[in-house]
């Protein structure tokens, strides 16, 4: 299938319904404002005629949502600079604020498109985004380049990696994404998803100029703030495609939870709600086609996807039958969209498994990253039959030709020879609460002596030891996992992405950390074991950015963070041997030089110490005493 790049497209548009609208904005006084294909070619047009004079490194793009959104996208694709969807600064927000900050240490932009200057965003040029005096001016259109957008995942922590997008990828994705949702002219679509996430930018801003259908924007906090005025936007154009994270439709059910919250609702229009970004469940789509069965919603409609950045968006879709066998298991993703191939493979030999069993789900075809901006590729790929796929990391199986997502590959909780997957986990005791449960975060951690599986959830109310019996006894039923801790906090309390996903590897550092130990209702007493674990972990937290230290400093690095590439910080032999040598003189303990030249960032290098150490008798108390010492001076020069 042929494919034409996006802002050709657009130009496309401009000539053949220059008064057509593309886009339309919508804030919460109910004000709307539009722009049509011409409006959007001349404006992008002259703010690309801007961007060719001001560098040649990739555009970042930090507005909020809104019309200047996919103005500011569309001109860096016609002055042939890769973009980077991203958010203006926000100092209440220490963790978004950081990530900006690493995302533009990364990527070295030479211009930023915002709605004002920004003094602690270091990019040499500030351009803003042309009014209407750009109005039929022919639009500048400057070199075809290969790469489009460079994505940012929303997972991202210490130095970001960025996500090369090509123009072919993105046009084949839009392309994939129309067809499999069924766009025609008569299509309206919605969106309230944040442009500079991969479904909100691909998904909601580039698929319907591919098709060629109008989109309202809304703003995401209004969505957050409001949910149902979500509803309400569908029922007033009447939207026929929209949807969202699995999170956005439990906010629906839970704030239309009065019988008058659906007076005027409509919503039969509605053909595409897709679910996507992080778990589709079983448990959501059936309580909210319950919910809003009278308002005309249909449970068909309801289209589970999944997808990645690294394969532009969209992989898998398909439309869910309420009435589908396994409702406990996960949610069949349906068939892989035209030109993605996917393949299920075994984590231990890496080779296709038959129909039906479960391994790691490995993708190919043009909708695939070449890799990152400025990051190793790592293992991101692998090969099969001589052809290239991206590892995802995702853990699934295909059945009857329909992808099935089980959870990640560093999620899957071991417990004494067997396997769990921690979005089973999550579920089943989100399941036995009911309404009082909000997300959860399942996890194992690992003393000298066993291992103990761990089980976080937020819930409303007075959490107590009735409720905490009840989610072990229903976990224990249905996954076979006996759970050794529950903890109860309350909501808002377990860490997440900038999207919104909880993050289990963080909410287990936060537990061994002590952080949910007042919240513990069931299994108090397993504390005690974990107070060498705990010694062992802050020790080995602390090893690393010693390590970090060290690093930086023999190779005259600006910055190390424990989870960078060593390859990409330049560490060859003589800089591992070098670092080996100090930190073991700092330390007074044996420091291998395998042990830097095996491992792949300080990180690691910090596990693998550690272990050695503990093997050899020298318990965690002493590294930290003796890294103690470092730090004030008695071993590090």
């Amino acid at each position: 299938m042929e494919v034409q790049a996006l802002s050709h497209v657009l130009l496309a548009r401009a000539d053949k319904a220059p008064d057509a609208v593309a886009y339309e904005s919508i804030d919460t006084s109910g004000l709307v404002s539009a722009l049509t294909y011409s409006q959007i070619a001349a404006r992008a047009g002259e703010l690309a005629r801007e961007l060719a004079e001001s560098g040649e490194g990739p555009v970042l793009i930090a507005l909020p949502a809104g019309l200047d959104y996919p103005v500011a996208v569309f001109a860096g694709f016609l002055a042939g600079r890769p973009v980077i969807p991203a958010f203006p600064p926000d100092h209440s927000s220490i963790p978004d604020h950081t990530r900006l900050a690493g995302i533009v240490a990364d990527a070295r932009p030479s211009a930023v498109v915002a709605a004002k200057q920004y003094p602690d965003l270091d990019v040499p040029t500030v351009l803003r985004v042309p009014g209407a005096e750009a109005d039929g001016i022919e639009p500048y259109v400057g070199p075809d380049r290969d790469i489009a957008v460079v994505q940012y995942t929303s997972g991202s922590t210490g130095r970001p990696r960025g996500v090369l997008v090509r123009h072919e990828s993105l046009a084949a994705n839009t392309a994939a994404i129309a067809e499999k949702f069924g766009l025609d002219p008569e299509s309206r679509a919605l969106t309230w998803l944040p442009p500079f996430h991969d479904m909100g930018l691909v998904g909601g801003l580039l698929t319907p100029v591919t098709a060629g259908i109008p989109i309202r924007i809304m703003q995401p906090g209004d969505f957050l703030k409001a949910p149902l005025w979500w509803l309400q936007q569908i029922s007033e154009i009447g939207a026929t495609h929209t949807g969202g994270p699995n999170f956005g439709y439990d906010l629906c059910v839970r704030r239309a939870s009065r019988d008058d919250a659906l007076d005027g609702l409509d919503l039969s229009s509605w053909r595409v709600a897709f679910s996507g970004a992080e778990a589709v469940k079983h448990r959501t789509m059936t309580e909210f086609s319950r919910r809003f069965a009278p308002t005309g919603f249909r449970p068909e409609a309801f289209l589970p996807s999944y997808g990645l950045a690294e394969a532009t968006l969209m992989v898998s879709a398909g439309h869910w039958s309420p009435t589908a066998p396994e409702p406990l298991g996960p949610v069949s993703c349906g068939a892989p969209v035209p030109g993605q191939r996917v393949v299920i493979v075994g984590q231990e030999d890496l080779a296709p498994v038959e129909d039906g069993a479960e391994g790691e789900i490995w993708i190919a075809g043009r909708h695939i990253t070449p890799g990152y901006l400025s990051h190793e590729p790592g293992e991101l790929f692998g090969e099969l039959d001589g052809v290239r796929h991206l590892r995802t990391g995702d853990i699934g199986f295909l059945r009857d030709g329909e992808l099935y997502v089980s959870g990640r590959v560093k999620d899957v909780i071991v417990h004494r020879g067997v396997n769990y997957h921690a979005v089973d986990v999550e579920a089943t005791a989100l399941d036995s609460v009911g309404r009082a449960g909000r997300t959860a975060a399942a996890f194992v951690v690992e003393t000298p002596t066993e291992s103990i599986p761990v089980l976080v959830l937020e819930v409303h109310g007075s959490p107590d030891e009735s409720l905490a019996a009840g989610i072990r006894a229903a976990v224990l039923a249905r996954t076979r996992l006996r759970l050794d801790v529950v903890a109860l906090v309350k909501p808002r309390s377990l860490p997440r992405t900038s999207s919104g996903k909880v993050r289990r590897s963080a909410a287990r550092d936060a537990f061994l950390a002590g952080t949910f130990d007042d919240a513990v209702v069931s299994g108090r007493g397993r504390l005690d074991a974990l107070a060498a674990r705990r010694t062992q972990g802050t020790a080995a937290v602390a090893l690393a950015s010693l390590i970090c230290g060290i690093i930086a400093g023999t190779g005259e690095l600006e910055d190390c963070g424990p989870t960078d590439e060593l390859v990409a910080l330049g560490v060859d032999s003589l800089r591992a041997a070098e670092a080996a040598a100090v930190l073991e003189h700092a330390l007074g303990l044996p420091v291998p030089l395998e042990s830097v030249l095996t491992s792949a960032t300080p990180e690691h290098v910090a596990a693998a110490l550690m272990a050695g150490w503990l093997a050899d008798g020298h318990d965690a108390a002493l590294v930290r005493t003796r890294m103690e010492s470092a730090y004030e001076g008695a071993g590090v020069e």
